[in-house]
């Protein structure tokens, strides 16, 4: 499982929580043009040539795997030079060996190195920068992903879930409620917030139950009051808002999410965050940021490209600090196990392009010419049972629809051409042609043997996968008796030391 720690940041912008410090005496307090960075000044009027603290670099926040190194580093300047401190939400900080303070002085680069991270250093953390005219703090978060979380998302994901009625809806919330910890209203991460104000009703259902969210009413309830907020706020720099359309991967090169939106101020600056941590775009598709904000009227469509597994995590679109916009984008760890191949077809006569996954997914993306195809009279959209084997139907071919075709499973594609051969019989010049019963393509029979030597891989692989996770919950059972009986035996020791110690 994942540690997450909630944010407490009175200075990040629609946030709020407890300062850490107490303040040694009451200031002006002003914003930093770094977000998210708050600065008190502690007197009116600097003398000339001071400054009070601010950052140039912020910490970023971390998702870090246990037993790893993790790392938060900070650039500040002030005149005079600031003191640097970190500070943690919850719990002490004074273990030298676990939490190391460094300084670079050659790249002025102040570091807090926690070696060897556990859940236990899950939590939210403040970095402080100070000197006699003031301070600035900002506020960063440290995630830990525990050993064998990985293994057990692979295991509910090989369960599967499907859409029903409300009642279908309520089981599954229960049965998800006896496999992990029942999550009520007041548990709920803020990230999964953000995603739920930004969703559409539809899609409230899954997001319950990938996030294991069992008190359906009383989060729809606590959603109403932090839309009435979060639309409050919108307010003071949003003239208008609308059609939100979550993430998706659009092409070969990259993905993207696009809203409408009319700005109070044109001026009003707009960030990107990934995972709370803000990113530089460019707004030119052709740029060489990896991110791109590209603006037609009052629509506005973010990129991003080169796509690969890292690219998975919440985005997040802010004005001026208030959250607009939040996506998930997740990235299957799925690939071709077959791809599609090239399809001659004759005039009039169906085309099909086929393809095996190394995994199952329930909907890829078809392309042609960079634009996504859908079911309909013109093309046929379909999957195996075990969904392993995807196909397009291109029905009725006429040259107009050659090209090339594209299949797009995650972040991983393939492409083929499809030709279509024009009826060049001159008895039928002029005349309008009948409509073959033909099929051209189709993997047939090697195809099915791809699809099932990779569903016994799949099979194979679940079935380690659940020994391997039955090994490391009865080692951490042992583990955990084991420092039992030796907590018991210290302290039937300690005892009998105190009756001897009494009786002397």
């Amino acid at each position: 499982m994942m540690k997450k720690a909630k944010v407490l940041d009175p200075t990040a912008a629609g946030q709020g929580g407890l300062e850490i410090l107490p303040l040694k005496r009451q200031g002006i307090k002003r914003r930093s043009k770094v977000p998210g960075v708050m600065i008190t000044q502690y007197i009116e009027e600097l003398p000339e040539g001071m400054t009070t603290p601010d950052f140039t670099r912020k910490p970023i926040a971390l998702t870090i795997q246990e037993g790893k190194l993790a790392i938060f580093k900070a650039k500040v300047f002030g005149n005079p030079a600031p003191t640097v401190t970190w500070h943690r939400a919850k719990g002490e900080m004074n273990n030298p060996q676990k939490f190391q303070n460094k300084y670079d002085p050659t790249t002025n680069e102040h570091t807090l190195e926690i070696p060897k991270v556990s859940g236990d250093e899950a939590d939210t953390y403040k970095c402080y920068a100070s000197n006699e005219y003031g301070k600035a703090v900002c506020t960063v978060v440290l995630n830990v992903i525990e050993v064998g979380f990985k293994k057990d998302k692979e295991m509910q994901k090989a369960e599967g879930t499907t859409a029903g009625d409300p009642t279908e809806f309520r089981k599954r919330l229960r049965r998800s409620a006896g496999k992990k910890a029942e999550k009520k209203e007041g548990d709920i991460d803020d990230s999964v917030w953000e995603l739920l104000l930004s969703a559409e009703k539809k899609d409230y259902e899954h997001i319950c139950i990938e996030y294991g969210i069992t008190d359906f009413r009383g989060m729809l309830k606590k959603l109403v009051e932090m839309k009435k907020e979060r639309e409050e706020e919108q307010a003071q720099f949003i003239q208008h808002l609308s059609n939100l359309k979550p993430i998706e991967v659009k092409s070969e090169e990259g993905a993207t999410f696009e809203l409408e939106m009319e700005l109070k101020d044109p001026n009003s600056r707009i960030f990107l965050y990934k995972d709370g941590v803000m990113i530089p775009y460019s707004k030119d598709v052709e740029g060489e940021l990896k991110h791109c904000l590209k603006q037609v009227g009052k629509k506005y469509i973010f990129t991003v490209k080169n796509l690969n597994p890292e690219d998975a995590g919440i985005y997040q679109v802010d004005v001026e600090g208030v959250n607009i916009f939040s996506t998930d984008f997740k990235v299957p760890p799925v690939d071709f196990a077959l791809k599609i191949k090239e399809v001659t077809a004759q005039e009039r006569e169906d085309a099909i392009f086929e393809c095996v996954l190394t995994q199952p997914i329930s909907k890829m993306v078809w392309n042609l010419k960079n634009t996504p195809l859908f079911n309909n009279d013109k093309y046929e959209i379909t999957c195996s049972e075990d969904k392993l084997i995807h196909c397009l139907r291109i029905v009725d071919c006429m040259p107009l629809d050659a090209g090339i075709y594209a299949a797009i499973a995650g972040i991983k594609s393939c492409s083929a051409w499809l030709i279509v051969e024009a009826d060049k019989d001159p008895a039928t010049k002029g005349k309008k042609k009948a409509r073959k019963t033909t099929q051209a393509g189709g993997g047939g029979e090697d195809l099915l043997k791809v699809a099932a030597e990779q569903a016994e891989r799949n099979k194979k692989e679940i079935a380690e996968a659940l020994e391997a996770a039955k090994k490391l919950q009865a080692e951490r059972e042992a583990a955990e008796a084991e420092a039992k009986a030796r907590a018991a035996a210290e302290a039937e020791a300690a005892k009998a030391a105190a009756q001897v110690a009494a009786a002397a």
